[in-house]
């Protein structure tokens, strides 16, 4: 890495640490046999880059665990040599003190300013009914209800239920229900395997045109693949097998089949992993689907469910917490690359408890093993519903 290299990471070194990881790992390479990133004093570009970094706590937190050691051992030499760099840090710490105070004391504000407006607002709530609601449903569930109604649009509920092993009817059912407890009326109500057929074609038309191939690559090799940047051996497939393998062998659930996977053609060594080749389809034929039975034996994720069905139903605004920010320019290639209707992302902070689960896995896996006999939801208190 060279310094000119170095000069431009002083804004990318702000995203989330799946965008910033890889950066990391060059800065600690290039400092192997330096101890500055520019010359033998601390100067511009050590100043930028360290700054950058203590301003990212992800940054800070994984580089002071040490596992880049020579990026760890510079990040400290400049912190306890250099003390007139703290200046700044505290000027810029006291800024943001005041601008947060001066937020808090106004109140808070929703006026986010959406794009094109004018041309009319829908919002979805997309949960996957493998599990009850819990508080960072609801915070999701209320941001896109309040807009629907700010901009007097339309709010849509969609339940993603693309995976039979883990979804249920009592699970969309009681979604519904405590939407409804929580004030929550959304003016249409559809599932994903509404799509299937049509997410099918999609699939086909992507192989078609080159843009996706099928994969007997194992979980494990192909999880190293992904993490290391290396094209599966399978990625240069002619399209006739790829339509062989997926529409007789994978949609019938063969012993070939299952084998197989469907990924989407993106890249294999883009720095942000979420590019790199993701499996759009994959088969389930153990468990029947709640909805569909045993119709299908092919299923659709959600990288490309939700982009092509938040398309076709008209979805202008899309509300997504944070932990799928680095998605987007995945959900967007799918838009581009089928060529459908603009989607504006909007992302909105999870909602984090200390000593407290959400994850619905993890509430799940205490409710498998016997720990609890059951989930235990506040959503709504109210004197007619007390027995909730």
């Amino acid at each position: 890495m060279k310094v000119d290299d170095i000069k431009p990471l002083e804004a990318q070194l702000a995203g989330d640490f799946r965008q910033i990881e890889p950066l990391l790992q060059a800065l600690d390479k290039h400092l192997v046999l330096r101890t500055y990133l520019d010359g033998y004093v601390l100067g511009e570009v050590d100043t930028k880059i360290w700054l950058a970094l203590r301003g990212n706590r992800a940054g800070v937190s994984f580089i002071k665990k040490g596992s880049l050691a020579n990026l760890a051992r510079w990040f400290q030499w400049v912190e306890d040599m250099h003390p007139e760099i703290q200046a700044e840090v505290k000027a810029k710490e006291a800024a943001s003190k005041a601008k947060v105070a001066a937020a808090s004391k106004a109140g808070a504000s929703y006026a986010l300013a959406l794009q094109n407006v004018e041309q009319g607002v829908v919002t979805r709530f997309l949960p996957e009914p493998s599990g009850y609601l819990h508080i960072g449903h609801a915070k999701a569930a209320l941001l896109s209800d309040y807009f629907a109604r700010e901009y007097n649009g339309t709010l849509l509920l969609r339940l993603d239920d693309t995976n039979p092993d883990k979804e249920k009817a009592e699970f969309q059912d009681a979604i519904i229900e405590d939407l409804a407890l929580m004030g929550i009326k959304p003016d249409k109500l559809s599932y994903t395997s509404d799509y299937f057929d049509h997410l099918y074609d999609i699939a086909v038309k992507m192989i078609k045109s080159g843009d996706a191939y099928t994969d007997d690559t194992d979980q494990e090799t192909m999880r190293n693949q992904r993490w290391n940047g290396l094209p599966s051996e399978r990625r240069d497939r002619s399209v006739e097998e790829n339509l062989r393998i997926f529409e007789k062998e994978m949609k019938n659930g063969s012993e070939e089949g299952l084998k197989n996977c469907l990924r989407a053609k993106l890249s294999v060594d883009n720095p942000n992993k979420a590019m790199r080749d993701p499996v759009i389809y994959r088969c389930n034929v153990d468990t029947p689907h709640h909805r569909t039975g045993t119709k299908w034996k092919v299923y659709p994720m959600y990288d490309l469910a939700c982009p092509v069905v938040d398309s076709l139903e008209g979805v202008t605004h899309a509300l997504r917490s944070t932990e799928y920010t680095d998605r987007n320019p995945q959900y967007q290639w799918f838009l581009d690359t089928l060529k459908l209707r603009k989607v504006y992302m909007w992302d909105f902070a999870r909602i984090n408890f200390i000593r407290t689960f959400l994850s619905k896995r993890k509430l799940q896996k205490l409710v498998d093993t016997g720990k609890v006999t059951g989930y235990v939801y506040l959503l709504y208190c109210h004197q007619n519903n007390s027995d909730r």
